[in-house]
């Protein structure tokens, strides 16, 4: 149980999704909100703008771990910061949903977590000029400078 890594690992997928697209086909008619889709339409949602929805996630463009720790973890220093997505998985679209969701997603989260717990085991990681930038794709404009760790 790593809570700290989990909240790390959640805001950096929501900060920059791995799929920033989908698609759907509507197999039915179907009435949502005052829309209308008919049988066959295909449909596109943009995962990027669903996380950066300030309804869901306050102060959308910040990277906040504390978004995604648990209620009673020492780091949740601001409440209103907890996002809705905790609570309910269709707002946090980041590996797709429902009987589409990313086959390897289970699989990406363990690698992911266990590649950082293995750096940060064995390097020191000092981050600098961190900016992020959104042209001509999103992303992050990083230096990393990695030094072994004494044993």
């Amino acid at each position: 149980n790593a809570p700290v890594l989990n909240a790390f690992l959640t805001e950096m997928w929501r900060m920059d999704p791995p799929a920033a697209r989908a698609q759907r086909k509507v197999i039915d008619d179907v009435d949502f909100n005052g829309f209308h889709a008919k049988k066959g339409v295909v449909l596109k949602y943009c995962n990027h703008g669903a996380l950066k929805n300030e309804e869901t996630y306050p102060s959308p463009y910040e990277f906040n771990i504390q978004r995604f720790l648990p209620d009673n973890h020492p780091l949740l220093l601001d409440p209103k910061m907890r996002s809705n997505a905790n609570k309910t998985p269709a707002l946090y679209p980041v590996f797709g949903g429902g009987s589409r969701i990313c086959v390897g997603n289970h699989f990406a989260k363990l690698n992911m977590r266990l590649f950082l717990t293995r750096l940060l085991q064995k390097y020191n990681l000092e981050v600098r000029n961190s900016v992020k930038v959104h042209a001509p794709i999103c992303g992050w404009q990083n230096e990393f400078n990695l030094t072994p760790k004494q044993e």
